[in-house]
Parts: structure tokens; C-alpha cells; sequence
């Protein structure tokens, strides 16, 4: 059975330093992102075919200056190959920075209002004429562009030193490196043509005088643990705490001398240190690594099972990926196994992405831009963490311009970056055996749009303490930005200004320069982080690395269990941090208060920089308190609209059985609600359906979810091949006026969805009371109800208060003698073409319905088969006039797995167990009355019953659903919230199964 688990963006080019069925009867019962933008965006600048005469040709940026341990050597061939990139201005600079600005500020409307994957070229991207004047330019000065990149912001180049030469007017040098290796550069900056060159913002490529270098230090020589026996309990994901150390691995470093918490770090005690209690393990959150290298498979397997973990982790290869294979002595793989294993013991049940460019030895700067830009392209990881840096003193600018006009472009759709601060403390530029003891800070972690990772040393005693790593060789980078400067759309440092600040990138009036790092985590080697970083027929090589290259992806973890966490999920990722950062309140990060990060012997006497009460330079905010820090982030989102409900005549909106035409496997059907069946074109926030499958050929999963946002791991209808099955659906309508329904299954199905009624921001809508659960019907203790036969429940058998327009019950059919379905009516009319359950013999089938009361207060049940079943309605509530709670949409969220131990504890409910499921995600749901969920179970290994109650109360003799053994059953609930934010749920069955629930709005 398919049920979603819910895992449910003149100096040296630089180096970088281192995710119908059986006879249903008829009867089944018969973009605004644009709008966000119109405030914000000026007409582009385009390139016409005529018009003025062009200026004179132009230089743009500078020529490079040689490293201080390069030497001349002979010039590279004419028919050397470069791959340049031709990065061009956005179509309208400003109104791009204000975007991302009105995107990320939690006081603006148009607060997380995220660009879709590829709208960004559409609206910031140059337009057709400039790229087409710009690549009819090349060309015709002898260069091969290729197609713009999607961003529409980036033109590929293919050429020689010999054409280029030409092309640019600038001749080339060559260099001989300290290692031995040869570069070359060009001799002056690019002249474009005054056609173009107003339009570009950095031609990248023209030189390779720095190689990239990965930013981690290893602790000791490697521990080589034998083969076959470093195991732990795997499990489909994990979830029941951070995954703990297998023993005899444990076993196996004592003997070293090496102990938890005080030689190194694992997922477990970096929790303990940072102060998070494991909720999701970041479940449906995705992290993107950037690499310049392969790792070792054998290696991150051998970690996973030692913890006890299966997160996913994958290749993306871009422009053909890294061939250096590792081995036990060359030390490839080292960083990516660090970064890929640091998520993996914060964050297991997220998925991890690892973007890998070419080796970082033969990497060119435009291969390093490929792999941003890939990454912010594909738009499917929610964070990306770079490990990888370069001292931004060395760094060509052309090449900071484009990775800044990436990085805005992740903002502008919502994806966090984070990026290592660096390893040389306030000298930036002192690694690689070149003395250079200038005050520099690291690229890309001093870019703008990017949160910037410096590095703490970790005591564990009584309680954790921090100071400031610098020791060992190395220290957390920080400093004063000498090429960024914040202005007012950027400006979330306003105010700040780090104890030895200066205005080292001359900062225009009203500015201010950009200071790093903003956060900090653990970095120091010599009690880092345990990892794997490669195995072989001799065993596995575990290490404790340090680095901010560790702390870097902790924080993408950090981010990840916040994307994750309930209120966060129901609107989307946190996207860029810096504004939210800087916004905090007290409480959430702890103050590094003590040390400097001045590396001993850099030769800066004075201790640059001093970690003080505060912002500082060596530390930035401080470290993360994650749940604390969770609850804050995520208490700035917005809450959706409250919505009150409108009743509606059920009436049918699709009917794939109409001409055939069945959802194949693994499609998508769109639905138009806005302006559909009764329903306003405008001011509907939801729409509550009641969805039918049928004629399913294979088993399968239904998932309903709003047009134009990302689909949830989530589902709301779960089958069997061949079984006829439905369910109530509460669904954001998508801002297109639409919604999606998914097929997650191999095979076809029919989908049929009546609409029962909608929710609106007006205010004149009915509201939910809590009531019950309370049984009003069951007619085992009567005579079931006959064939084509109805029932009536009057407003008092209801309980209905005054006021009352539509009540909210949980209806269940059982012991069916014949296949058939159900109609739930206001009574007063006729029985509408519809239906809210449908059944085969002997099949029980509950249901959630929304109902409006007749004229005369009253239901009916109408039983639209040929012979007689028992019907069973429990009251959990109404809709009415007067005091009552709103409702708030969510994007669906998975709360409870027992199969991996989501929510509550690991493992299937027992016979008659109770759970608690706590609600209160960072108080959003402190004050909801009432909590709206699709429940599911599954792997159920009796006949039985589930109930969910508010806790406080004794368990009523009601039910939410009904299932036979083996079978898997999911069915909407709205349920009252008890006493602390807590729900209760009962199997009411003697035997064994599990549960899923997934939560889909609340009242309050």
C-alpha cells in the first residue's frame, strides 16, 4: 500500500574552499505571484535592433592580479580551450533587490510570496532582444555562445585563448603556482563592444590562477573500523530521537581514547548541545550540497547503518561531475562525506542532493557557476550549504557579481543558503602555504544573500560552554566585507557594527559594509564531527573533522527542521534567513562571549576579532538554541486567512468516467473550483470536496493540494486494486482558482470529486463549534437501514444549537448487503446526484460530512443501494452563526507515523492503546479549538476501530474509523483540541496497527 512516508543559488579568480470498479452505481454519486510583483517592478531597459548610435567599446571589471606565490611562466596556447559565462544585468536591478527584499520581510504583505521554479527569467531575466543583440555580438566577434542559461541571465561561451584574445582585446600570462601547477590570466579587462557592454555585468572564465580548496581539518589520522560489524538497526527512516552511535563502533574509539562529546560529535550530542528535541528529523525537506568532488558510497552507507538510518542522498552531476575517484590516502570525498553525514545525524528523514561539479583541480570558475546555478534552476532543494570558499580579496569580481545575482535569485524563490565562513580566522587570505596576513573574509560567505558560518570550539562539563574556535592551526572566519555593502533593501545589519569594524569597502552615504560571518557553530578538529569518509575491504575510516565546513551544513540541518516543523510547513520554507536572523528575539541563539579569532601567528597582534556581548565579528549572532530558534522563525509566518464556510446543494465537478477518460499512473488532474458549481470566483480559501476512486487497477495514494504550490508528501485517499473508496477533502484553493489532484500510483484510476462547500475571508460565513464526539445514530440497535431506504436525524436528535446551518459528522456504513452508496441531504429536498460513501458488500467505509440543515433543522441518510447496511453518525461539531472559530488552511503536514516513530513513540499501536498527539507547534495551535486531519490506517492485523477524542475527556463510544484485518482505511477528522493542545487517539481494536495522520487545517 502506497502511502507517502512524508519525508514523508581586479583580484585573482580565487579557490573555493570546502539536496466503475466492481458496478459502482451512477449514482458515486451521479499565479499571483505576478500580482505580488506589479508594485514592485519598472519597465526593463532593452536592446533594441535600431535605434542610437552604440557608444564606444568598453572594459568591464578588471584584470586579474597574480596570487603572491605565483611566478611568470609561458603564456597558454592559442588553441587552449576557456568556457566563459557572459553574465548580464537583471532586466530591472532594483526592483529585483526589492523583491527579495518584500519576499523576506516578515512586515511586508508580500512575505514569502516565492517566485515559482523557472518565473525568475520571465521577470528578472534580460529579455529576448538583449539576449539575442547580446549573442549576435559574440559571434560576430568570432566567439561560440551558446543557449542562455534559464536564469536569463547567463550566456555560455565556448572559445580558445587565441579567439578570445581577439574577441576581448587582451592578451594572456602564464603562471607557475606553488604547488607546481600552471595558470593563466588575462593581461587586461574585457573590452565588449558598445552594443553590449552596459548590459554585461562580468565576463567569467578569463582566467584559472587559483584552484579551489576544501575548507575542513581532520583531527588525527583515521580509526579503521573492521568490516561487518559497525551496524545498527535500520529503519525505513528514523525518527524516534537524533540517531545514536552504534556500540561497537563507540566500543571501537574508546579504545583510541577517543569519547562522545569530548573528542567528537554526533547527531546526538550536537542535539544535546544545541538544544533540540527531535521532532520530524526534517521530513519533506530537502538539502542541496555544493561539491567539487565524488565520495565514497561504500563510506556513507557504512555511516547509515551504524546509525540506524536510510535518508536518501544522490548524485547530481554538472558539467560531467568530478572522475577523481577516492581513496583511503588521497583525500577526495572527505568534505562531502562531512557535510552528507552532518545532515544525516540532525536531520535523517530529510533528503539530501549533492550538486557536484567537476574536481576542484580541474574545475574551471565557470564550472563552480554551473553548479549554483543548477541547484537554484532545478529549485528542488529548500536549502543549499556550501562548504566550499575563497578568500574575497582574490576573488575576480565578475565572478562575485554572478554568484550574487544567483544567490538573489534563490531568495527571490525561497531557498535558504548557507555558506562556511572559513578556517583563517580574521585573515582570510593566510591558507594553502601563502603567507598572507591581510584582515579578508571569505566568499561566498560575505555575499549579501547568503548566511555566512563562522566557528566555535564546544566543552561539554556540566552544561555545554562555547568560545570562540581558533586554535589548531585555525579559526572561525569573520570580518568587514571589502567588496559588499548593505544599502536599504539589504540592510538587516542596520546598526550593527562588530567590535574592530571599519569601513573597508568604502561604503557609500547611508550604507554600510556587509560584516561576517552571522551565525556560528561548532568548527574546531580537534573535537569535531564523527565521520565515515571512506570504506573499503579493509573497513570503514571514521575521523573526527572540523571546520566550518561542519557548522555550515548544521545550520542547513537547523533550517531544514524549521521548513519541517507544522507551522512552517503549512506556507512554505523559511527561505532567506539574514532578515528573519537579525530580527530575533532574545532567547533563540546563545551569545559567544568569549575569544577572539585571530589565528596564532597570522601576525595580528591586537586579537582581531573579539567575540563581545552581542554582534561580533568572530561569532556573528551566536549559536542555535533549534527549538527555541524553530518556534521564533516560524512564529513570523503569516497565518493563512481566517475563513468562515459557506454550505453548498452538493453538486458534481469531475467525473473522469465521463468518456473515459481515467487519470493514468502517476498523473496529474487540475481542477477549477473559483467561479465552478456555485462557488465565488473570487475570496475562497478553501474548498471542502468529497473525492471518490474508482476502478483502480493497481494499489495506490490520492493527493489533493492546492494548484501552483508544491505537492505534499502527504495523501488523503488510500486503495487497494480494484476497491471503490472515498474520503471528505478540506484543500487551499491554489491562487489560479484551482486544485491538483495526484495519482500516486502505476495504474489508472476514475476520480470522481462532488463539492460540499467552501471557506471565504468574509466574515459572514458560519463558524465551527466544538461539540462531542457524541453517537446520534446506530442502527445495530434497531433494523439497518433498507434498500433505497432513508433516515432522518432531527436538529434535536443532533443536538444542533441555535443558529446552527450545517453540522460536521463522522458517518460509517457497515455489514452492507449488496455494493452501493450513501447520500447525506439536507432534508426538505431531493436527494442530490451525489454521494459521501460507497461501499462493496460487506465492506465497512466511514466518511467524514459536512451537512446543512434542512428547513426544518433536519438530515437525511439515503441509502442508494438494493439491500439494507447498518449506518453509524457521531456529531463532532457545527457550523452556525454566532461565536465560533475561524478556520485556517495548511499545506497538508504529516504529525504522526507510528511505522517510523513521527509524533509519538516508534512502533504500531497496540490492542486498546492510547496516544497523545501534541498539537502545539510552536504555539500555533496553543489557542485552535478544533484541529482538521486525515487520518489513515494501515498494516492493521484485526478488525477494529480508531477513535480520536480531545484530551481531558473520556474516551466516547464513537468512532472516526473502521477497518477490517489487513485493511488500510484513511478518513478526514475534525476533532475538538483538549486540555494542553493535545489529542488523543484510541485503537479500539485487540490487535496490533498503524497510524498515520496528517494535518489539514485547524479552527480557532
Amino acid at each position: 500500500m502506497a502511502i507517502p512516508a512524508g519525508r514523508v543559488g581586479g583580484a585573482a579568480a580565487a579557490d573555493p574552499r570546502p539536496t466503475r470498479g466492481r458496478s459502482v452505481r451512477r449514482a458515486l454519486a451521479g499565479g499571483a505571484t505576478a500580482a505580488v510583483l506589479l508594485g514592485l517592478l519598472t519597465p526593463g531597459t532593452a536592446l533594441a535592433e535600431s535605434g542610437p548610435t552604440p557608444g564606444p567599446d568598453l572594459r568591464v571589471g578588471k584584470a586579474p592580479a597574480a596570487p603572491k606565490d605565483a611566478v611568470p611562466a609561458e603564456a597558454p596556447a592559442d588553441s587552449t580551450p576557456l568556457s566563459l559565462s557572459i553574465t548580464l544585468d537583471p532586466r530591472d536591478p532594483g526592483a529585483l533587490k526589492n523583491f527579495v527584499a518584500a519576499v523576506s520581510n516578515p512586515d511586508s504583505p508580500q512575505y514569502r510570496h516565492y517566485l515559482k521554479t523557472g518565473e525568475f527569467a520571465q521577470l528578472f531575466g534580460a529579455d529576448k532582444a538583449t539576449l539575442d543583440a547580446v549573442t549576435r555580438t559574440l559571434t560576430e566577434a568570432g566567439l561560440h555562445p551558446g543557449a542562455p542559461d534559464p536564469n536569463g541571465l547567463t550566456i555560455p561561451v565556448s572559445t580558445t585563448v587565441g579567439e578570445a584574445r581577439k574577441a576581448f582585446d587582451t592578451d594572456f600570462s602564464g603562471y607557475r603556482l606553488a604547488d607546481g601547477s600552471t595558470a593563466y590570466a588575462n593581461t587586461e579587462a574585457p573590452k565588449l563592444s558598445g552594443r553590449i557592454a552596459g548590459q554585461v555585468a562580468g565576463v567569467v572564465g578569463l582566467n584559472n590562477l587559483v584552484k579551489p580548496h576544501a575548507d575542513h581539518t581532520a583531527a588525527k589520522k583515521p580509526a579503521v573500523h573492521p568490516n561487518g560489524t559497525a551496524t545498527g538497526k535500520a529503519a525505513p527512516l528514523h525518527n524516534t530521537g537524533q540517531p545514536a552511535l552504534c556500540p561497537d563502533v563507540r566500543s571501537f574509539l574508546s579504545s583510541f581514547g577517543a569519547e562522545e562529546s569530548r573528542d567528537y560529535f554526533t547527531g546526538t550530542s550536537l542535539a544535546n548541545v544545541y538544544q533540540k528535541s527531535f521532532v520530524n528529523g526534517g521530513a519533506g525537506s530537502t538539502i542541496a550540497l555544493y561539491e567539487l568532488e565524488d565520495y565514497n558510497d561504500a563510506a556513507i552507507a557504512s555511516y547509515q547503518s551504524c546509525f540506524g538510518t536510510s535518508t536518501p542522498v544522490s548524485r547530481v552531476k554538472v558539467n560531467g561531475g568530478p572522475t577523481e575517484q577516492p581513496t583511503a590516502s588521497n583525500g577526495v570525498g572527505v568534505e562531502t562525506a562531512l557535510d552528507i553525514e552532518t545532515v544525516i545525524g540532525l536531520v535523517p528523514n530529510a533528503e539530501v542532493l549533492v550538486y557536484q561539479g567537476p574536481d576542484a583541480a580541474r574545475a574551471t570558475t565557470e564550472d563552480e557557476l554551473a553548479v549554483y546555478r543548477r541547484i537554484v534552476a532545478d529549485n528542488r532543494a529548500q536549502v543549499l550549504s556550501i562548504s566550499w570558499g575563497r578568500c574575497e580579496l582574490r576573488a575576480d569580481p565578475a565572478y562575485m557579481q554572478s554568484e550574487n545575482l544567483i544567490f538573489q535569485q534563490a531568495a527571490a524563490q525561497g531557498q535558504t543558503v548557507v555558506a562556511a565562513s572559513g578556517d583563517s580566522g580574521s585573515t582570510g587570505c593566510n591558507y594553502g602555504g601563502v603567507a598572507d596576513n591581510r584582515l579578508a573574509v571569505d566568499d561566498p560567505a560575505s555575499q549579501p544573500y547568503v548566511t555566512g558560518v563562522g566557528g566555535t570550539t564546544v566543552t561539554v562539563n556540566a552544561s555545554p560552554q562555547e568560545k570562540v574556535w581558533n586554535s589548531g592551526g585555525g579559526g572561525g572566519g569573520g570580518g568587514v566585507s571589502q567588496r559588499w555593502s548593505l544599502d536599504s533593501a539589504t540592510g538587516y545589519q542596520a546598526g550593527l557594527s562588530g567590535q574592530g569594524y571599519s569601513d573597508a569597502c568604502k561604503a557609500a552615504a547611508g550604507q554600510a559594509c556587509r560584516q561576517v560571518p552571522d551565525v556560528s557553530a561548532l568548527a574546531d578538529s580537534t573535537r569535531g564531527y564523527l565521520v565515515a569518509n571512506y570504506a573499503d575491504g579493509d573497513g570503514t575510516y571514521w575521523n573526527s573533522i572540523g571546520g566550518t565546513s561542519g557548522a555550515a551544513p548544521l545550520w542547513a540541518a537547523v533550517v531544514a527542521h524549521a521548513n519541517s516543523d507544522a507551522q512552517c510547513a503549512s506556507g512554505g520554507p523559511v527561505g532567506f534567513l539574514n532578515p528573519l536572523l537579525y530580527k530575533l528575539k532574545g532567547g533563540s541563539l546563545t551569545d559567544v562571549t568569549t575569544g577572539t579569532n585571530n589565528v596564532p601567528g597570522a601576525g595580528n597582534a591586537s586579537g582581531l576579532y573579539a567575540a563581545t556581548a552581542g554582534y561580533d565579528l568572530a561569532t556573528g549572532l551566536g549559536t542555535p538554541k533549534v527549538d527555541t530558534l524553530t518556534r521564533e522563525l516560524c512564529a513570523a509566518l503569516p497565518q493563512s486567512p481566517a475563513g468562515t464556510f459557506q454550505s453548498l446543494t452538493p453538486k458534481r465537478l469531475l467525473d473522469t468516467r465521463e468518456g473515459n477518460h481515467p487519470l493514468g499512473a502517476y498523473g496529474e488532474q487540475v481542477l477549477q473550483i473559483a467561479g465552478n458549481g456555485g462557488i465565488p470566483a473570487s475570496g475562497v480559501t478553501s474548498v471542502v470536496l468529497n473525492v471518490t476512486v474508482t476502478a483502480p487497477t493497481t494499489d495506490g495514494h490520492l493527493t489533493v493540494y492546492p494548484s501552483g504550490g508544491a505537492r505534499p508528501t502527504t495523501s488523503n485517499l488510500n486503495w487497494t486494486a480494484g476497491r471503490t473508496v472515498p474520503n471528505l477533502v478540506t484543500v487551499p484553493v491554489g491562487q489560479d482558482g484551482k486544485v491538483r489532484f495526484y495519482n500516486g500510483a502505476w495504474g489508472g484510476i476514475h476520480l470522481i470529486a462532488d463539492v460540499q462547500g467552501y471557506y471565504t475571508s468574509a466574515t459572514d460565513g458560519a463558524k465551527y463549534q466544538a461539540s462531542g464526539p457524541t453517537r446520534v445514530l446506530d442502527t445495530r440497535t434497531a433494523a439497518p437501514l433498507a434498500a433505497y431506504g432513508e433516515q432522518v436525524l432531527t436538529s434535536a436528535e443532533l443536538g444542533a444549537p441555535a443558529g446552527t446551518k450545517a453540522v460536521v459528522l463522522n458517518v460509517t456504513s457497515t455489514d452492507s448487503k449488496s455494493d452501493g452508496h450513501l447520500t447525506v441531504y439536507p432534508s426538505g429536498g431531493a436527494a442530490p446526484t451525489t454521494s459521501n460513501l460507497n461501499w462493496t458488500a460487506g465492506q465497512t467505509v466511514p466518511n467524514q460530512v459536512i451537512v446543512p440543515l434542512g428547513a426544518d433543522g433536519s438530515v437525511k441518510l439515503y441509502n442508494g443501494s438494493w439491500g439494507s447496511t447498518q449506518v453509524i453518525a457521531d456529531v463532532f461539531g457545527f457550523l452556525g452563526t454566532g461565536d465560533g472559530a475561524s478556520f485556517h488552511s495548511a499545506t497538508p503536514h504529516r504529525l504522526m507515523d507510528s511505522r517510523l516513530g513521527l509524533g509519538t513513540f516508534q512502533g504500531s499501536f497496540g490492542g486498546r492503546e492510547v496516544r497523545a498527539l501534541n498539537l502545539d507547534f510552536g504555539g500555533r495551535l496553543s489557542g485552535a479549538k478544533a484541529v482538521v486531519l486525515n487520518v489513515t490506517v494501515t498494516n492493521p492485523q484485526g478488525d477494529g476501530h480508531l477513535l480520536l477524542y480531545p484530551n481531558g475527556q473520556n474516551a466516547p463510544t464513537t468512532s472516526n474509523l473502521n477497518w477490517t484485518a489487513g485493511q488500510t482505511v484513511a478518513n478526514m477528522v475534525t476533532v475538538p483540541v483538549g486540555q494542553g493542545g493535545v489529542v488523543e487517539i484510541l485503537n479500539g481494536s485487540w490487535s496490533n496497527a498503524d497510524v498515520i495522520v496528517d494535518v489539514f487545517g485547524y479552527y480557532s
